[in-house]
C-alpha cells in the first residue's frame, strides 16, 4: 500500500469512520478534556489508553477550539496502584466541571459516559470530513 493510500486512510479514520467521537461539545460551557492515566496498560489502565488513541483524535479534529491535555504517568514496576486514571471535563476558567473514572472501563463505555456527562451534538452527516484519492 503506497504511502498517500495509508494517509488518506489515516485521515478517514480520524473525520469520518470512527462514529461515536463525531460530536460537537458547546464550546461557550466548556474549554476542553483532560485525560489522566498511567504510560502502562496494568491496574485498569488500557480502556484509558484506547480512548486516548481511538477516540481523542477524533474529539480534536471536530473541536479545535477546544483543547485536550493528556497526562500520562509512568509506572515501570506495576506497584503503585493508586495513579489516577480520570477523564476530567473542564469548564470555561479552567475548573472541573465533572469527572469520569476510567479505571476498568473499555474505550467504548468511556465515550458512552462522557456523551452523557456533556453538553453536545452530533456532527451533522454533512459535515463529516471524507478524503477521496484520484489518481493522476
Amino acid at each position: 500500500m503506497s504511502h498517500v493510500i495509508r494517509q488518506i486512510n489515516f485521515l478517514n479514520a480520524i473525520s469520518y469512520s470512527t462514529k461515536k467521537p463525531q460530536i460537537l461539545l458547546n464550546a461557550t460551557k466548556y474549554s476542553g478534556l483532560r485525560l489522566t492515566f498511567q504510560v502502562q496498560n496494568h491496574n485498569g489502565h488500557m480502556g484509558a489508553r484506547k480512548f486516548w488513541h481511538e477516540y481523542l483524535p477524533t474529539l480534536k479534529f471536530y473541536n479545535p477550539n477546544l483543547k485536550f491535555d493528556v497526562i500520562r504517568i509512568s509506572n515501570p514496576d506495576k506497584r503503585k496502584r493508586d495513579i489516577p486514571c480520570t477523564l476530567e471535563i473542564l469548564g470555561k476558567e479552567d475548573q472541573v466541571l465533572g469527572s469520569i473514572d476510567m479505571r476498568n472501563k473499555q474505550y467504548d463505555e468511556i465515550m458512552d459516559q462522557l456523551s452523557e456527562s456533556i453538553d453536545h451534538t452530533t456532527v451533522p452527516e454533512q459535515d463529516l470530513v471524507k478524503v477521496q484519492y484520484k489518481a493522476t
